[in-house]
């Protein structure tokens, strides 16, 4: 090993004319990782620079392999490197990635050249790696930059296009229904039976297209809108909004099963519109259902820890389509069996994107859907619903401190004198002086924690 080091310092300080002792020192002192190493890629020196670079003293890295330094998806980068200064080859400025003796990853700039002894022959090779964690944060905060300027362009054009479109749309769609409408009503006898279904299908269509219009509009406004954060009870949400739909059919037979002070950091009126998505949509889907039920809750999830739910027990759908479910005007199922245009979950999915969050769903056909969605999970709290079972006693409270002493009586009055001759009458003892007040009592121990209640219901 030792022979290695100075055939190869002997022959790099010959090749630039510097003393070898002289170019240790320089190898040395640099601030990058300067590396000498066998062809069969075994490490024979370790400057200051590399040890500063990859954690490792001289003493661990001397005789170790290279590919101790490359994470586990590089393993064959060195092997690779060495083929090519074996040939002669030279590389510069390689960007890549290589690991510390913590296990940390980072980026490096790696340049290699080979080392020849005074006759050409290559014996070991020379590289410097520099760390370039800098200059790459530097680079993906101007991409990154740049991608938002772009996003935030196409944003625009995409608003003003979307407003255009709906605008230009509007009026036509007015006048189609509208005379439909009117053919209906003043010329339905005439049109006969064929002819009052187109009028019908055209009325209903315009009205679609409506609808649609709307929820792009929606969809448009949810990607741009500023955001408020404050704590935002979910269940009550979840409550007012099943309290509206059993008010507007109030001849449905749908159970609520509801979760209480379910509470989040979100926007108000977003997360308001993923609920209120989520709950229609739920109930929708439970209308061909008898004995329909309806869940909110939170459960936990592997990649946070908690997350909230709305479940259902109605049509489902395909598992092999949900991929279909988070994207625009796309729907699973028709029109005509349940009503919709398929901007809602997609609307879903911007919100809770936007919250820093995820969504996803699961389902079966005819068993039901529950869609999943975090936001900031770290911030949301489930507290426990009334109060269950009393829990155990708490510890009794430490003893009061004792009383002060009470004040002295004050002494008895001297009684009267007696009569001349025989002796005077002893005089009445002293009243006796009032009693000190009691010590002040000790404070009771703390209560037991409250025991957690089931879930509370709505019918």
């Amino acid at each position: 090993m030792v022979m290695a080091q100075t055939a190869i310092f002997n022959a790099l300080s010959a090749t630039s004319k510097i003393p070898a002792q002289l170019y240790a020192a320089l190898i040395s002192s640099s601030d990058d990782a300067i590396v000498l190493k066998s062809l069969d890629g075994v490490i024979l020196t370790w400057n200051q620079g590399a040890m500063r670079m990859y954690g490792y003293t001289p003493d661990e890295a001397i005789g170790q392999p290279m590919a101790m330094l490359c994470p586990p998806e590089r393993s064959g980068e060195i092997a690779d490197i060495l083929a090519k200064v074996r040939s002669g080859e030279r590389i510069s400025h390689y960007d890549t990635k290589r690991r510390r003796k913590d296990g940390t990853v980072f980026p490096v700039s790696v340049s290699v050249s080979p080392v020849n002894d005074e006759y050409g022959a290559t014996i070991g090779a020379a590289s410097i790696a520099r760390d370039i964690t800098q200059q790459s944060q530097a680079r993906a905060a101007a991409t990154l930059a740049t991608r938002n300027k772009d996003v935030e362009l196409a944003n625009q054009n995409l608003t003003s296009f979307t407003y255009s479109v709906s605008h230009d749309l509007r009026s036509p769609l007015r006048a189609l229904a509208g005379y439909s409408s009117l053919l209906l009503e003043e010329c339905g006898d005439a049109l006969g039976v064929d002819g009052r279904g187109y009028a019908e299908r055209i009325e209903a269509a315009s009205g679609q297209m409506s609808a649609l219009i709307d929820d792009l509009l929606n969809l448009s406004r949810i990607t741009r809108a500023a955001m408020h954060l404050q704590t935002v009870d979910l269940s009550a949400e979840i409550d007012d909004i099943a309290g509206q739909l059993q008010r507007q059919e109030p001849g449905r037979d749908v159970h609520f099963r509801i979760q209480r002070l379910v509470q989040a950091r979100a926007d108000p009126a977003l997360i308001r519109t993923v609920l209120q998505n989520l709950v229609e949509n739920a109930w929708k889907f439970t209308s061909h259902r008898a004995g329909a039920l309806i869940e909110f809750g939170t459960t936990p999830t592997g990649d946070a820890p908690v997350c909230c739910y709305v479940r259902d027990n109605g049509a489902g759908f395909d598992p092999l389509y949900v991929s279909k479910l988070f994207q625009p005007f796309q729907r699973l199922h028709s029109t005509g069996e349940f009503p919709g245009t398929g901007i809602g979950l997609a609307s879903v999915r911007q919100i809770i994107e936007r919250h820093g969050g995820r969504a996803w769903a699961e389902g079966k056909v005819g068993e039901g859907a529950a869609i999943y969605f975090t936001l900031n999970a770290e911030e949301i709290h489930r507290p426990a619903g009334p109060a269950g079972p009393a829990g155990p006693a708490g510890e009794a409270g430490a003893a009061g401190e004792a009383g002060a002493a009470g004040e002295a009586g004050a002494a008895g009055e001297a009684g009267p004198a007696g009569p001349a001759g025989e002796a005077g009458a002893t005089g009445e003892a002293g009243a006796a002086g009032l009693a000190g007040e009691a010590g002040a009592t000790g404070e009771a121990g703390a209560a037991g924690p409250a025991g957690q209640a089931g879930p509370a219901t709505r019918r």
